[in-house]
């Protein structure tokens, strides 16, 4: 399952395996054996998704309720507009 839900993350942030790496900080090959399954998603994997990506870690962890958290904070940062620009483009958020 996570597997699939970082691959899930990643496209509708719609990244690459490279960019969304960086912003991870971890290795290209890394991440791509995450997506591949060839490697288990450690927590430092599961804290970076929720810290730098505002990925809900229970949806994460369970495929259950939103992908992303909502934000109250009115001070965005770039990354967290974006989120919201693609959920708003997929029609999830208004």
């Amino acid at each position: 399952m996570y597997a699939e839900n970082l691959k899930a993350v990643r496209k509708a942030l719609k990244y690459s395996v490279k960019e969304m790496a960086e912003i991870l900080e971890i290795p290209a090959r890394t991440l791509g054996g995450y997506e591949r399954s060839e490697r288990t998603a450690a927590i430092e994997l599961v804290t970076q998704l929720c810290n730098k990506l505002n990925v809900n870690a229970n949806w994460f962890v369970t495929g259950k309720g939103k992908m992303f958290n909502s934000t109250t904070n009115p001070n965005k940062d770039e990354l967290t507009i974006r989120i919201e620009e693609v959920l708003k483009e997929k029609g999830l958020i208004y």
